[in-house]
């Protein structure tokens, strides 16, 4: 049975948490050579993506300096593969530095942007609340998703926020959710939205959400450790990223760790696909 090629491939990034610096997270981990990690198997592997799609808490501290390094180590690897970079922000982000050094645009408005990739819509929306941890779409980019999603997009549409609109396993993290989540839920329903793609809870998790599958990718610095249940506790551990793969009648969410262990059988080699015109 031949295996059918997606139309649109993918790699969903989150919470790279860069430091100015380059000092440890939580004095632990090398942020920056997590990242490194990832972009070591996104330019060396054998999976070609349309798209690498950072959904936010790119910064730790929100510093100038971080997003000037994340912004040239990105976008040199992404250059070396010809892969566009789309950027989404977070919590921990600084919108005045995000916009300034990321998209070249000064301000501190909500960070809303589309991007169209051979059909497929891309629609980055803002769910921060300057200094605070929880989110919340404000009315003003409610109103811009709803126009955007007025006029269906050929290939449909992927939403990017950051704040991802499903409840997380831990009652901790219930002061972290996005609020207000109807509003958003009133806007998607009905329309070509095909998948949510978001992050900042640090585990991955896969759900349903006013009828569009959603996905939250796993940190690459560090993630929960849900064998304490409903408590929090953070470790450096299970760091990776999502592939998503979109056909034309369903989307996939594959989560990718970029740390290995010990082989227990051989690899087996791809048989080659048709290149995609």
């Amino acid at each position: 049975m031949s295996r059918p090629r997606p139309t649109h491939t993918l790699a969903h990034l989150s919470d790279t948490h860069i430091t100015g610096d380059g000092a440890s997270v939580g004095g632990v981990v090398d942020a920056r050579a997590r990242l490194r990690q990832a972009l070591e198997v996104l330019t060396s592997w054998n999976v070609g993506c349309d798209a690498w799609v950072f959904s936010g808490d790119l910064s730790d501290d929100g510093s100038e300096a971080s997003y000037v390094w994340l912004r040239q180590t990105v976008e040199t690897a992404a250059a070396s593969v010809g892969v566009p970079v789309i950027w989404a922000n977070g919590n921990h982000d600084e919108r005045g530095a995000f916009r300034r050094v990321l998209l070249g645009a000064e301000g501190a408005e909500p960070v809303l942007a589309e991007h169209v990739l051979r059909g497929l819509r891309l629609l980055v929306v803002d769910s921060t609340v300057p200094g605070k941890a929880h989110g919340r779409v404000a009315p003003a980019s409610l109103a811009w998703l709803r126009e955007r999603l007025s006029r269906p997009a050929e290939s449909g549409s992927v939403v990017v926020i950051h704040h991802p609109p499903l409840p997380p396993l831990q009652d901790a993290a219930w002061g972290w959710v996005l609020s207000h989540a109807d509003e958003l839920a009133e806007v998607l329903r009905g329309t070509d939205a095909r998948a949510i793609l978001g992050g900042h809870f640090h585990q991955a998790a896969f759900g349903v959400f006013a009828g569009v599958g959603t996905s939250v990718a796993p940190s690459l610095v560090y993630n929960q450790d849900l064998t304490v249940g409903r408590d929090l506790r953070g470790q450096a551990s299970n760091p990776g990223f999502s592939l998503v793969e979109v056909y034309p009648d369903v989307v996939t969410h594959t989560v990718v760790p970029v740390t290995g262990g010990r082989t227990v059988y051989p690899p087996v080699a791809a048989a080659p696909l048709p290149r995609r015109a």
